[in-house]
């Protein structure tokens, strides 16, 4: 009895951990288990294998049930020891991209009244109680110093230039050939100055303004480019998708009804000037949030460093296992496309979508892009739909024989992924002026 018992328990074990992801994929229908290969995998195969061991440990022959429930137990425990190791190695990159700063680091900005710490709009906008879009913080703060991570040489940031962004000032000396917009990638998230995308444009031989944020979606791009696209009449205006968050963060915009706004033909985008007293309380707002630091809650929170853990998020995704939640369609994303082209064409510009993958695709032996391929087919027809050109980062870089080598450990790219995605930018441009001579000369 006590053996029958023994086995059940080892059993039951991995067969109760197996039966929690098709629980949680059902309980969550519409993002894990509504199409095929998303059933498989978050509710077939583990679903099956809990059924197994439940049977093995209910009914096979007491030595083998232990047997089976000691090794399927042991596997566990060894898959957790992994994620431990590697999730110890993950906080000190999650603290870096909060800003975490050393004591010493900490009491030299404090005594610099110039510096921010990193931050959102959106989330600025939330706390500051925005509710028009005239008055809505759409840039960054002039002049000051933004740091965008820490990490082991030391706290990485930038001055920003007369609108608030990632830009030498005298960018604006001269007419801009390229506004880029985005979220942290666009900003240059953790890379010196130098070595952001922007700036390897402009090595190129391209006049650059980073129009980027952290954070940033496509929804609040847009008011972005209502905002500044008049003032600056870039050439070019180019919207950097990334996969990895842009749809999600699309949807959380969607839900904000100022900003939502943005996407009417006559939406008064507003200026600067109209946004100084949001401003004014943001600012106020991040001098708080400097001073308190990071917190543990704030790693937990902002990272879901213990949802991860119980789901083995670093073991799976270094086995190509991860599987993105299904994406639902949004035919807003289109109707921002259509309006910032059109805002772009009003001054002669043109409109180009650029489509970043997220790291996850390339990593591990069992590494696919299928998983990840609905949310790009969905942003490429969008495009399509709409007469817009996209230069699609992620074929340039799946040709390449090392593609991991282009990101960071924060998931960001490093210089050696901005300058590779500059020189595809930077190819497709001349390609595009190239046919425009071509165009005239015919004429």
């Amino acid at each position: 009895m006590i053996k029958r018992h023994l086995g059940l328990v080892v059993c039951a074990l991995p067969g109760l951990y197996l039966l929690a992801s098709p629980i949680y994929a059902l309980l969550n229908y519409q993002l894990f288990a509504a199409e095929a290969p998303h059933f498989v995998r978050y509710v077939l195969i583990p679903g099956l294998l809990a059924i197994a061991f439940f049977a093995v440990g209910l009914f096979a022959k007491p030595r083998f049930s232990a047997l089976v429930g000691i090794c399927g137990s042991s596997v566990l425990l060894a898959l957790f020891l992994f994620e431990a190791m590697h999730t110890v190695s993950v906080v000190s990159v999650r603290l870096g991209m909060l800003g975490q700063l050393s004591e010493a680091q900490a009491e030299t900005l404090k005594r610099n009244k110039n510096v921010v710490p990193g931050f959102t709009l959106r989330g600025l906008n939330r706390l500051s109680g925005t509710d028009e879009l005239s008055e809505a913080l759409l840039s960054g703060f002039p002049s000051t110093q933004v740091v965008l991570c820490t990490s082991k040489s030391g706290v990485v940031s930038y001055t920003a230039d007369r609108y608030g962004f990632n830009n030498p000032d005298d960018v604006y000396n001269h007419r801009v050939d390229l506004m880029l917009l985005g979220d942290s990638f666009v900003e240059g998230f953790c890379l010196p100055p130098g070595e952001d995308l922007a700036s390897r444009l402009r090595a190129g031989g391209l006049s650059t303004a980073s129009i980027g944020i952290r954070g940033n979606g496509p929804l609040i791009e847009l008011a972005t480019l209502g905002r500044f696209g008049e003032i600056l009449r870039p050439r070019h205006v180019m919207m950097v998708f990334f996969e990895g968050n842009d749809w999600e963060n699309l949807e959380r915009e969607l839900a904000v009804p100022w900003l939502r706004t943005a996407l009417s033909p006559d939406a008064d985008y507003g200026l600067q000037t109209t946004a100084q007293e949001t401003m004014r309380q943001a600012r106020s707002i991040l001098a708080e949030r400097q001073s308190a630091g990071v917190t543990s809650v704030q790693l937990f929170t902002k990272t879901a460093l213990l949802r991860n853990f119980v789901a083995l998020q670093q073991t799976l995704t270094r086995l190509g296992l991860v599987y993105p939640k299904i994406t639902p369609d949004n035919p807003e994303f289109r109707r921002i496309l259509h309006r910032a082209k059109a805002l772009t064409e009003s001054w002669g510009g043109s409109f180009t979508l650029v489509y970043v993958p997220r790291i996850d695709r390339f990593i591990g032996p069992f590494s696919s892009d299928r998983p990840f391929d609905p949310l790009r087919r969905k942003v490429r027809d969008a495009a399509a739909a709409e007469g817009i050109e996209v230069i699609d980062i992620h074929e340039a870089i799946r040709a390449q024989a090392e593609p991991i080598l282009m990101y960071a450990p924060d998931a960001h790219f490093n210089p050696a992924g901005a300058k590779f995605a500059a020189n595809e930018i930077l190819r497709r441009v001349e390609a595009m002026a190239q046919g425009n001579r071509e165009t005239v000369e015919k004429k």
